[in-house]
Formats: structure tokens, sequence, C-alpha cells
């Protein structure tokens, strides 16, 4: 009898280790998440040359977006980047979320660059369309409205976003290491 319950008790023991938050269904329905341990399922690519965006699922791209993104005297960052702020509707300056005068437009996926904590560089809708496919912001990158409401929808926290000014050929060439 004692060795059942010692049995069951170390099995116990690492499940939490295993399982920390106590919830094994919550870890599964979690695995869209990205991992450390594991390739991300998404993946984000901006290319700065052609102003694209490439959306990767598993690998393979499933949807490109025409991009607005950093003009000469202040360019977005190459390099590889985490998504580490979600917010809907962010205000901008004096200008309130929501608006349609807000230049952020109706979504802001924050980007983690030179250790900020995604308030200063990210990816957002816009209050200006013609924008886009240009070299027009101040380093940010601007989607359509339609557009980044979509793909915040989609995109996890954490998801690795890879931005260069090279060649898009349908591989993704980021850092996973990138935090």
């Amino acid at each position: 009898m004692k060795k059942r319950y010692l049995s069951m008790a170390i099995i116990a023991f690492i499940l939490t280790l295993v399982f920390p938050h106590g919830n094994i269904a919550a870890a599964k329905s979690s695995s869209k998440y990205v991992s450390q341990y594991s390739k991300p399922v998404y993946l984000l690519e901006v290319n700065k040359r052609t102003n694209k965006m490439y959306l990767y699922r598993h690998g393979k791209v499933i949807r490109s977006y025409s991009v607005g993104t950093g003009k000469f005297d202040s360019p977005t960052p190459s390099g590889t980047y985490r998504i580490v702020l979600k917010i809907v509707n962010p205000s901008w300056r004096h200008i309130p979320g929501g608006v349609p005068e807000n230049p952020l437009g109706y979504r802001w996926m924050g980007l983690k660059i030179n250790g900020n904590n995604g308030t200063t560089y990210g990816i957002h809708g816009n209050n200006n369309p013609a924008s886009i496919g240009k070299n027009s912001t101040n380093g940010c990158i601007r989607m359509y409205n339609s557009d980044v409401r979509r793909l915040f929808r989609v995109i996890p926290h954490g998801t690795p976003v890879w931005i260069h000014q090279g060649k898009s050929n349908g591989v993704w060439r980021g850092n996973l290491a990138a935090r």
C-alpha cells in the first residue's frame, strides 16, 4: 500500500514539474503560442526594400501584405524581434484610440527592440492608406486597418518578426533565438 502511494506521489510531483499550472488541458491548448523549445507556429517577415510583409504558418507563407516602413532618416530597424505588446485602439499623443484621426489605426503590436517594452516600434494600422507600400513612417510598420485587425487576431505574443531589406523567397531566415 505504501509503495502505491509513493508511486502516485512521484507521478504527481513529475506532473507538477511538467505542467506547473496544474491544468494539462490548458498546457496543450497553449501550443499555438511561441515556445522557447520549439519552432513557433507563426512567423512574420518584413522586407523594407519591397514594403511587403509575409505571414508564415508552420514554415510556409500563407499571406502577404503591403506595408509602409521607415523613411530614409528614420528607418525601421533590421533584425529579428518579438511581439511583446498588443493593444486594441491605441492612443497616440493627444489623439485617443479608436478614432479615425489616429495615425496608429485600430491595432498595435509592439516589438521588443533595443530592450524596450514594445512602445517605440510596432506593427500598426494607420489613418493614411496612401502611405502603404512606401517608406513613409518614423520606423514603425504600417498596415491597412483591415489587414492589421485580421493579423492581430492570429498572431500571439512572442511571435518572431524578421525585418530586412534583402531578398524574400518564401524562406524565413530570422533568428529564433532573438528575445
